[in-house]
């Protein structure tokens, strides 16, 4: 169902305008889309990722995003994307007025147009995430945002096969700019140590491994690293590993795995209890629930 969500503005001036607009429903992990424009004052958000893929257009604002231990310098113009298995977070390094837009697209709203599925997923994660500003208007990525704006504050029937269409440009015009353009850009603000840790779990998350075996591994101390980790990340490694190993575990339920003999094993965890407990934590529903509302709109 459709429906459009305007908050309440403290008067009718540009700087205090937000839209909110999206067939998404919530707890609906694969489907649909969300387009939002707001403004705040900048803040600060901790290591998370998203069900989807998400663009962010950065109108106004300078900030830090990291994305997988890959730091960005955004400002005026930049747009920066992750897909749903990319950790990120971001920082403002000054006070500042921060004005974004930003789409998420869930993996049904462009199921039947796999090509675009494969285009985002082609990337290395962590890296290409940032398009700066000057490619956004070479390629009329801007203009582009400034459509569904419009679309999106005045939602009629047509809005969701619009944001499809615009969908489907965006896409497109990143993919050409990745493949065309020389992204100089893309080297790190810094060289981190807890890259090398977000590496070692990526290979080796569904195995029996410890904080003990990661810092054998880099030759620190299981200490020092974890402080390390915790002071560059915002989360702690465990946090990270099992934050891994749930998105394999929502994977495996969407294809059909058994959750009770197949899943929670080849994740990593010892036994059941264990995987029921984090999957709570990191996706707010039991194993049965998501499988039960993907099932059911697999019916639909």
């Amino acid at each position: 169902m459709l429906y459009v969500i305007m908050f309440p503005v403290i008067n009718m001036s540009d700087k205090n305008r937000i839209i909110k607009h999206g067939n998404h429903i919530v707890n609906d992990m694969n489907n649909g889309y969300m387009y939002n424009l707001n403004f705040s004052r900048c803040y600060d958000f901790n290591s998370h990722m998203h069900n989807c893929y998400e663009f962010i257009h950065i109108i106004n604002g300078q900030l830090i995003y990291t994305v997988e231990g890959t730091e960005y310098m955004l400002s005026d113009g930049d747009i920066i994307m992750t897909r749903p298995d990319e950790l990120h977070s971001f920082s403002f390094p000054n006070e500042c007025d921060y004005r974004r837009e930003f789409l998420h697209i869930y993996p049904g709203f462009i199921k039947d147009y796999p090509e675009l599925t494969q285009k985002l997923n082609d990337r290395k994660a962590g890296n290409y995430n940032r398009i700066p500003s000057e490619y956004v208007t070479k390629y009329g990525i801007d203009k582009l945002f400034d459509s569904m704006e419009e679309c999106c504050d005045h939602a009629d029937a047509d809005t969701d096969l619009l944001m499809l269409a615009y969908t489907i440009e965006l896409i497109v015009k990143i993919s050409r700019i990745l493949i065309t353009e020389v992204f100089k850009e893309h080297t790190p603000v810094t060289n981190k140590k807890a890259s090398a840790v977000c590496r070692y779990i990526d290979h080796h998350c569904f195995e029996q491994i410890t904080v003990e075996n990661i810092a054998n591994e880099l030759f620190v101390s299981p200490g020092h690293l974890c402080r390390l980790f915790k002071s560059e990340t915002g989360m702690t490694i465990k946090t990270y590993l099992n934050m891994r190993r749930i998105t394999r575990a929502k994977n495996m339920i969407m294809e059909g795995h058994s959750i009770m003999k197949n899943i929670y094993p080849a994740c990593g965890y010892n036994d059941y209890s264990t995987f029921y407990r984090a999957f709570v934590k990191y996706t707010g529903i039991s194993p049965e629930s998501f499988r039960n509302t993907q099932n059911s709109l697999t019916a639909l």
